[in-house]
């Protein structure tokens, strides 16, 4: 397959990510055009809890103003109060409030087969049985959008990191490009009671 073909195919993918998840901002698009994954930036946000791999943002994953919007749905939206530790920025002050029955997809980001890992924080409210499904959506082979489920988190009302959110090598072999695909991420409340919140979603660039 050509530079020029799988970079048609990604883009393809990308309008129809526009449609299942909402509008996305043109210059997300450009974010996973071919050469566009060198320009991540990572950093060790989850070293205080003994991973010492190294991570990036997921694009808009801060809520912070000015940042690019996720896709927000039945209720969910950008709140005040940051996650406790303030990994990404002392300055930050809001996150995604996630009551029971709304759902928010990230906008598509650069990732491979050497991105297998997501984690972010997250604090729960509400009912202590409620939990949060979190799902990748990426380009499959044979067309459409391929829905992976990453894990169900469990959550208090004290802010915490997630665990390791892996995306297996299965999932990742069935994508368009093992060295460059779209992916977004979907995070929904289930079960009654919830009120969920997340801040400061980060992807692992490395393979484990």
């Amino acid at each position: 397959m050509t530079i020029r073909v799988r970079a048609t195919l990604v883009a393809v993918f990308s309008l129809v990510l526009i449609v299942v998840t909402a509008p996305v901002a043109q210059a997300n698009l450009l974010s996973i055009l071919p050469g566009s994954c060198g320009n991540q930036v990572d950093t060790l946000p989850f070293a205080r809890w003994g991973d010492n791999s190294s991570y990036t943002l997921v694009t808009g994953g801060t809520f912070e103003a000015g940042s690019l919007p996720w896709a927000l749905y039945s209720g969910a939206s950008v709140a005040a109060g940051n996650e406790s530790f303030y990994v990404h920025a002392s300055s930050d002050r809001n996150s995604l409030s996630l009551p029971s029955g709304s759902s928010a997809t990230s906008l598509a980001v650069c990732t491979s087969i050497y991105h297998p890992t997501l984690r972010l924080f997250v604090d729960n409210s509400g009912s202590a049985s409620s939990r949060l499904r979190v799902e990748a959506l990426y380009p499959g082979l044979l067309g459409g959008v391929q829905v992976a489920r990453l894990g169900e988190l469990a959550g208090t009302a004290t802010w915490q990191p997630s665990p390791e959110l892996q995306l297996t090598v299965t999932n990742l072999l069935a994508t368009l490009s093992l060295s460059q695909t779209a992916m977004a991420f979907r995070v929904t409340p289930e079960g009654a009671g919830g009120q969920w919140r997340i801040d400061d979603v980060y992807l692992d660039p490395r393979m484990r």
